[in-house]
Order: C-alpha cells, then sequence, then structure tokens
C-alpha cells in the first residue's frame, strides 16, 4: 500500500522533511569506495577499469571499444517501427533544443565593443545507465542536445551486458544520431576513464548523463577536472492534482515514476480526499517507500509544498493548472494538464529528460545546449571610451590598492590624451 500523509495541519517544511528522499551518493561509505575507484583509474588507466568491470559487472569486455561496424550492424537491425519511433524522437529533441541555442553578440556603447562569444565544447562524454535495463533514449536525450550546441567529439559509456557486449537497441540509436565512440564500460571506473583518459578512452571535457549513487558519486569527485551536469539520482515525480482528475490517469503516472524502482519516489498532492481514497486501492503491490498520497488544504500548500521540495518532474493535473505553471518555482520539467502525462517527456516530446533530482531543482535546470557551451567575453575599447571609463577605473583600482591596475589604465590613457 502506499503510504499516506495528512498534511493539512502542518506547515510546508514540515511535509518536506517528512519527504525526504534518499541521498546515497552522498554517503561516506560510497564517497570512499567511490574515491578508491576513480583515484586507481587515473593511476593505472585501461588495467583498473577493467578490473574494476570484472569485479562490478563480471564481464571483461575485449575490446574495450565498440567496433563502429558492430554499431552499424545494429542499426541495420533495428525493427522499422523502432527506428521511425526513435528518430521521431531524436527529431522533437532537436528542435527543443535548436529553440534554446545561445547564441554569440556583440553591443557598442559610447566607442567600446563589448560582447560575448558562445562555443561549444570539443569533447563530451555521455553515461547511460545499464543496472535494471538498458536505455537508449538517455542516449538520444543527452546527445542530441550536445550536437545541437555544436560539439565535436561525443563520448558514450555504457555498462556491458553479461555477454560483454553494449546493449545493441542503444548501439542502434548511437548509429542513428552518427556516433561512432562507443565504450562497454559502466560505472565509476567508466566515469573516471572520461575525466582522466585511459590508453583506450580520451579524456572529455565535461561527462553528463544519469547513473546509480556510485556514478553520481564520481562525477562529483572528478568535477573541477572536468566539468559535470546537475545531479541526476533517482527519479522523482509531485502530481498536483484536484477533484477534477481521473484517479485511474493519476494512479497510472504515480505508478510510472515508481517503474524506475532504485529509489524512485512519486507524490500525490491534492486538496481531494475523494481523489486520494480513488488512487489508493489502484496503487495497490507498489511499495509505499515509492508512493506517497498527500492531503493539503488547498492548491496553495500543494505548490508550497512541491517548490520547497524541488522534484524532478511535477505534473499539473488540476484545473487552472495552466495558471498554476506561472507559479512553480523549482522543478527539471512541469507537465500542464491531463494531457500531459510526463511519461511523454521522458521519451519523446522535446525536452530532454535529464534533469536534476534530490531537490537540486532549487538551483539546476534540465540539460540542454547551455551545458555543452562555454562563453567567452570579449572588449575593445576605441579612444574615446578609455578616456571616458579610464579615470573611474583608476580611482577604483586604487582604493582597492591595486596601483598597478591603475598604472596600467593610466599610462594608456595618458598615452592617447598626449
Amino acid at each position: 500500500m502506499a503510504a499516506r500523509l495528512d498534511a493539512r495541519g502542518l506547515d510546508a517544511r514540515e511535509v518536506v522533511r517528512r519527504l525526504r528522499r534518499p541521498r546515497g551518493f552522498l554517503s561516506r561509505e560510497v564517497r570512499a569506495a567511490v574515491r578508491q575507484v576513480v583515484e586507481e583509474v587515473r593511476e593505472r588507466g585501461d588495467e583498473a577499469l577493467l578490473e574494476y568491470g570484472e569485479r562490478f559487472d563480471g564481464v571483461r569486455p575485449d575490446p574495450l571499444r565498440v567496433p563502429r561496424e558492430e554499431i552499424e550492424r545494429a542499426r541495420a537491425a533495428l525493427p522499422g517501427e523502432l527506428a521511425e519511433a526513435f528518430r521521431t524522437a531524436i527529431e522533437n529533441v532537436r528542435r527543443f533544443h535548436e529553440r534554446e541555442l545561445d547564441r554569440s553578440w556583440e553591443l557598442e556603447r559610447g566607442g567600446a565593443r563589448l560582447g560575448q562569444r558562445v562555443r561549444p565544447l570539443r569533447r563530451a562524454g555521455i553515461y547511460v545507465p545499464g543496472g535494471h535495463g538498458a536505455y537508449p533514449s538517455t542516449l538520444v536525450m543527452t546527445a542530441v542536445p550536445a550536437q545541437v550546441a555544436g560539439v565535436e567529439e561525443l563520448c558514450v559509456c555504457t555498462p556491458p551486458g553479461p555477454d560483454g557486449r553494449a546493449n545493441p537497441r542503444l548501439l542502434a540509436v548511437a548509429g542513428l544520431l552518427g556516433i561512432g565512440e562507443v565504450y562497454a564500460a559502466g560505472g565509476a571506473q567508466a566515469v573516471a576513464a572520461m575525466a582522466f583518459g585511459t590508453e583506450s578512452v580520451p579524456r572529455v571535457d565535461k561527462i553528463v548523463g544519469p547513473g546509480n549513487d556510485y556514478v553520481t558519486a564520481a562525477k562529483l569527485e572528478v568535477f573541477g577536472e572536468v566539468g559535470v551536469d546537475a545531479p541526476q539520482g533517482p527519479s522523482e515525480l509531485v502530481v498536483v492534482a484536484d477533484g477534477s482528475a481521473r484517479p485511474e490517469r493519476v494512479a497510472l503516472d504515480l505508478m510510472a515514476q515508481a517503474e524506475h524502482l532504485s529509489g524512485a519516489t512519486s507524490v500525490l498532492l491534492t486538496p481531494s480526499g475523494a481523489l486520494a481514497s480513488g488512487v489508493e486501492p489502484l496503487l495497490s503491490g507498489r511499495p509505499s517507500e515509492h508512493i506517497t498520497l498527500v492531503l493539503v488544504r488547498d492548491l496553495e500548500q500543494a505548490l508550497e509544498i512541491s517548490n520547497l521540495y524541488a522534484p524532478e518532474h511535477v505534473h499539473l493535473n488540476c484545473e487552472g493548472a495552466g495558471a498554476a505553471l506561472e507559479r512553480v518555482e523549482a522543478a527539471g520539467l512541469v507537465a500542464v494538464g491531463d494531457l500531459s502525462p510526463v511519461a511523454l517527456s521522458d521519451y519523446a516530446a522535446g525536452p530532454s529528460h535529464a534533469l536534476p533530482t534530490g531537490g537540486t531543482a532549487r538551483w539546476a535546470s534540465a540539460l540542454g545546449t547551455h551545458d555543452f557551451l562555454t562563453r567567452i567575453n570579449h572588449m575593445r575599447f576605441s579612444r574615446e571610451a578609455l578616456r571616458e571609463l579610464g579615470p573611474h577605473v583608476e580611482r577604483l583600482a586604487r582604493m582597492e590598492g591595486f596601483e598597478n591596475h591603475a598604472a596600467s589604465v593610466a599610462a594608456r590613457r595618458e598615452k592617447e590624451e598626449g
């Protein structure tokens, strides 16, 4: 049975405290174990990568890098309807992220030309988890924004199966995307390999993609050596619904998210006791740690709880859902209305399903083209602009005790004025 919580007499922060999600990747035990793996891969390269792969996955892939011919065979063997579905997803994701793409710009003010050059990363690493199954959709959701951003080289790491090979469906999607660099390597050791480079795996500039506690901890461990995306731990859904929602659909949405297991959480926030009572019997057989039904005073309290909880997904299945969207302050993705189940976004709606979890949506955003871009500011001053701004800079520099900063400007200004 699902867990029940009557929050009508509780403060929103107290409700969030009771809904606290697992944060295993921050545990000392996980961080210590990952630190050792990362250091050994850094020091011993392929040897350590293969040893840990054999210890954790039970296989020793040979070769580590999937031959391009194997990728092409997998692509050619993909059934027609699946290929069409993946192509549709790829196109929708591409269109969405083309719209969000940042571009270089310049402005001129009083003889000073200022601007920003937006440049793609040269090389990015994508981690696609295995674990409970293969997730080629994750490759679509992470690789397409990188390609739209203009990243030239994409490196994909994914855990091998019992036969020592990467999942053929994932390879087929790599083929559809034109990605030829895939490694049968998973876990913290694969993250370390991408971060530091080994004999077989050239290092990358940034690592993105979801994974288990050990993968997430490894990304935090190598941060600074390379860039990483926002933490993507166990999946989360908050459904904000009222009496207008259909219990059977709400139940399916909650169960869909709980289907991810590994600490996934689904929460219903509703002021309707009838809806909660209608949903509960439809959840039989689901473990209570995955699904919680919360009775709230009204939709205002529901949104306050949701904003403090900052979940990966929010589904607004209530009257006035469009207006409620404007009041959502922290979430990876918001699905608006009964006809917009979160499952659409998991596969083919357009926005990447690589989203911040664990409450990090308070400060982090969904994966997008911005994750694969750098911004280089630039400036070019004319004589007039230097003459105008120079004295102000000199005063500020001297006030902070940086005489050479002031002199650096003054020397040029005096020359031009002389």
